[in-house]
């Protein structure tokens, strides 16, 4: 049986409490410093966390920072990520269209997709309209 401790119990709330985001674990020590919660302790609760599937991890590109996300209990390998090259932002893409070219490559090129590590890269819609209001 997995054990909690009081940081644990800090560090679950805190994804919780922010379950539509997607957080590093430098922002969840960052955020809960004053509760003298230590990165390696975020790590660590992050990993175990992860084999119990309470919470998702998100590698975006090699070197760079995973993201983590409670996990809502959503199958999250249906579907793809959208992520911002402005402000950092992931989103989820529930789309029709996307599926049907998963669909496609699995059935006429023989190759599964893994649409929870699948990201496409570009400027979400806010951050398009930041910059539309700067220029104008």
């Amino acid at each position: 049986m997995p054990y909690n401790t009081r940081q644990q119990e800090l560090i679950l709330s805190y994804i919780k409490q922010n379950a539509s985001e997607h957080l590093t674990a430098d922002a969840i020590a960052s955020a809960l410093k004053d509760e003298q919660v230590g990165k390696t302790t975020v790590y660590r609760c992050l990993e175990r966390l992860c084999k119990q599937h309470t919470v998702r991890k998100y590698i975006l590109s090699e070197g760079k920072s995973a993201c983590y996300q409670y996990a809502l209990g959503e199958d999250c390998h249906r579907h793809f990520h959208l992520k911002c090259l402005r402000c950092g932002r992931l989103i989820h893409a529930e789309c029709e269209q996307l599926a049907q070219i998963e669909e496609h490559i699995c059935l006429e090129h023989d190759f599964d997709i893994d649409a929870s590590r699948t990201v496409f890269y570009g400027i979400c819609g806010e951050c398009k309209k930041n910059e539309s209001n700067t220029e104008e």
